[in-house]
């Protein structure tokens, strides 16, 4: 227990001293290149600089919208046993929701703080090809359109 003590207190040494000597070196640089800095400003030296941060972090955002678009988001592990087949909004916060659980599905009506079985379906009613077939966004999307197109 003693040899511990001791190797902590070597290591918060070790850190006290490691992380000091930097800190006291910047502060004489900083205070030099300080007062040039304040003395002009909006000098040619300093707009460039701002204007390479400002294009590093564009490029960084770009970039990760790029990286997010190529490989999506991260997807969980799941064994694809629990399935939402179907969901209907009853109101602003309730909502009727099909779950399909190997070959039964369920329906559950959820609430604010609660979820209740309602029924239990032993045979499929409501089909998985019917289920999957307006669930992506550009599907609703033309829907709607195409609804407000013939009004």
């Amino acid at each position: 227990m003693f040899k511990t003590i001791i190797s902590i207190k070597n290591a918060l040494l070790a850190g006290y001293v490691f992380f000091s000597i930097p800190a006291t070196a910047e502060t004489s640089v900083l205070s030099a290149n300080q007062s040039i800095n304040d003395a002009q400003p909006f000098s040619v030296s300093n707009v460039l600089q701002m204007m390479a941060g400002l294009a590093f972090v564009i490029l960084l955002i770009l970039l990760l919208g790029w990286v997010y678009r190529r490989f999506g988001t991260p997807k969980t592990i799941a064994n694809g046993d629990f399935r939402i087949v179907a969901g209907l909004s009853m109101g602003q916060r309730e909502r009727l929701v099909m779950l399909e659980v190997g070959g039964c599905q369920i329906l559950l009506g959820i609430g604010p703080g609660r979820v209740e079985k309602i029924h239990v379906f032993e045979e499929p009613v409501i089909q998985s090809s019917q289920a999957g077939k307006n669930d992506s966004f550009a599907a609703r999307l033309s829907s709607v359109i195409g609804q407000r197109g013939q009004s």
